[in-house]
């Protein structure tokens, strides 16, 4: 949807997107996606992406957990592993925290220069702790806010210098035409980045979902400035199945974008309403 899909709710897949995201979770829930990116462009051999996370709903709110991989064949390998705890608060209001472990690895083994380069003299690789925080309110019973702030301590991963990661801030709105099954959303992404121009660090999106068959069956559409995606899913009660084609503006031609595929699945029923929910 465009990366606009911050104020949805209940979804273990959103422990590094807004980690208030999953304390809407009645029962047990694990995500795994796989995303390819720019499939067949020249010079660009096996940009990949893997994420796993698992929500658990308790007593005291809904702990989830989650592992991220990035591969840049033989040239960076980026890592991330992450806890989160959010709890849903008089059925309006939820918030979320998540603890992460960055790690960075460069791959120097295949260029016999590499240990001479300054850059690596203290090591090709780097790990950092990070911190996020999401918001999520329900407004009005069709209108639905979102807020959340990644990176929030600024992790440094930097080798032979300063690269502190820069502090995301994420704000959203969701809105649902029931009637219709028509969910509109719209987001803004500011990176506080230290370089760049303002339209890099402020990313708007937008992103429409049109819902049938009861919700087993989604499509979605979503734009920012800078790339057009789409993508279809499916519930069949414990299992969902969720695919993504992204066309980035700036890389239309020789490639066949970037394609995501996720599988969800729900076990059990529905856990009974957490003290918070009343």
């Amino acid at each position: 949807m465009g990366g606009a899909s911050l104020a949805n709710r209940a979804d273990s897949a959103a422990l590094f997107l807004n980690p208030a995201g999953g304390a809407g979770l009645q029962r047990t829930e694990a995500y795994f996606l796989y995303n390819r990116l720019y499939a067949g462009l020249p010079g660009v051999d096996k940009l990949g992406q893997s994420f796993a996370a698992v929500g658990v709903p308790t007593k005291l709110g809904v702990l989830g957990v989650g592992y991220s991989d990035f591969q840049a064949s033989g040239l960076l390998e980026e890592r991330l592993i992450g806890v989160a705890f959010a709890r849903r608060w008089f059925d309006a209001f939820e918030a979320g925290v998540t603890a992460k472990y960055l790690y960075h690895r460069y791959m120097t083994g295949s260029d016999p220069s590499a240990s001479a380069d300054p850059l690596f003299r203290n090591g090709a690789s780097r790990g950092a702790l990070a911190l996020d925080f999401g918001l999520s309110a329900a407004v009005t019973d069709s209108l639905t806010a979102g807020l959340a702030v990644r990176n929030i301590n600024r992790p440094d991963v930097g080798l032979a210098g300063p690269d502190p990661i820069a502090r995301e801030v994420q704000a959203a709105l969701a809105y649902r035409l029931e009637a219709w099954g028509l969910t509109m959303t719209a987001d803004y992404l500011h990176r506080a980045a230290e370089s760049g121009s303002a339209r890099e660090r402020g990313v708007p999106g937008v992103g429409l979902e049109k819902s049938l068959e009861g919700g087993r069956v989604k499509f979605r559409a979503g734009a920012t400035p800078d790339q057009f995606s789409g993508g279809v899913g499916f519930q069949f009660d414990h299992l969902g199945v969720d695919y993504a084609f992204i066309l980035s503006r700036s890389l239309v031609s020789n490639n066949a974008g970037t394609h995501m595929i996720g599988i969800r699945y729900r076990f059990g029923d529905a856990a009974p309403s957490s003290p918070g929910d009343h």
